[in-house]
């Protein structure tokens, strides 16, 4: 018995999903989107080291670093908003700073003007999965722990607070100032909330 033949139609359907496929399988992996993740923790990069927490569409960040022949300073804190997916941007009157997020790290880099806590002429930074360290888990040791707003010491004290027996998340603060803080991340039943907290308020394992 002879093979069916396919109507002169349905030989150019056949064609056509037959490109699509073949199209789908040579496609190079570089070329395909990383899906972004979650990049809280501490990460230590090219010229510095950057400290993260995420919630939601905001990146509290810190960063400190040294950078050139001259060795100029970086000193950041603060809170960059969602520009898109996996990219984060922080504003001032002195520039806008973006931070991309991808499956192998995080990059740094100057959007427009200058970053402002690091000066003229900062190459931006890189911070790849070698460098990265988790957020730590830590217990609220004090009766009652304020959050405080992501920004230069002193910061201002938030109504948000945590009790005592509280668990949450923690990085480093790694600013100028910073050493009695830390970025805290507080699951409660409302949501999360992520700002500082004072170091000797909480029981961290060591």
């Amino acid at each position: 018995m002879s093979s069916p033949r396919l109507k002169k139609g349905n030989r150019r359907g056949v064609a056509a999903l037959l490109m699509v496929l073949s199209l789908g399988l040579t496609t190079p992996a570089h070329s395909r989107p990383v899906k972004a993740f979650d990049p809280s923790g501490q990460w230590q990069g090219l010229h510095g080291v950057l400290s993260l927490m995420l919630n939601g569409d905001a990146l509290s960040f810190s960063y400190s670093a040294v950078f050139g022949a001259t060795a100029h300073l970086c000193d950041g804190v603060g809170v960059a908003g969602r520009a898109a997916d996996g990219e984060y941007r922080y504003a001032d009157d002195q520039g806008t700073v973006a931070f991309t997020v991808t499956g192998q790290g995080v990059q740094m880099r100057t959007v427009s003007g200058i970053a402002s806590f690091c000066g003229a002429n900062w190459p931006g930074d890189e911070f790849t999965r070698q460098g990265y360290k988790p957020v730590q888990p830590c217990t609220v040791s004090d009766p009652k722990a304020y959050f405080h707003e992501v920004m230069r010491a002193p910061p201002t004290r938030r109504q948000a607070y945590v009790l005592k027996g509280d668990r949450l998340e923690v990085v480093p603060a790694c600013f100028a100032g910073g050493d009695a803080w830390v970025m805290a991340r507080f699951q409660g039943s409302r949501g999360a909330t992520v700002g500082l907290l004072k170091k000797e308020a909480l029981d961290c394992p060591e």
